[in-house]
């Protein structure tokens, strides 16, 4: 589900459709500014933001884990974006600036 209005997180673990109990997965557009949340896999959220008019190479994925509350930048649509910008290899996020650009995104949807 592209998120449309900001959200707030509590509202999101009410609502997820539980394919994991303990968090929900997220795939952002860079570029855009925009978030796709709660999917079984990266890879669906990934193709949703493409059909809605996302560049792959801007879309980048992680979990938000329920308990204690912690976002961690891991997920495949990463492992090409980390090779194409230089910053790291695998599905782990190692870039200080792109794990702070993505954030401050994630926060502006998700409070």
């Amino acid at each position: 589900m592209i998120i449309k209005e900001i959200t707030d997180l509590n509202k999101i673990w009410e609502d997820h459709n539980h394919y994991y109990d303990d968090m929900v997965k997220f795939c952002i557009d860079r570029k855009r500014g925009v978030v796709a949340i709660d999917a079984d896999m990266h890879i669906d959220l990934e193709y949703e933001l493409m059909d809605d008019g996302s560049d792959s190479n801007d879309i980048f994925g992680g979990n938000i884990i329920k308990e204690p509350i912690e976002v961690i930048w891991e997920a495949h649509p990463n492992i090409e974006r980390n090779r194409l910008l230089g910053i790291g290899k695998g599905r782990m996020l190692t870039d200080r600036d792109t794990i702070d650009d993505l954030f401050s995104i994630l926060k502006s949807w998700i409070r």
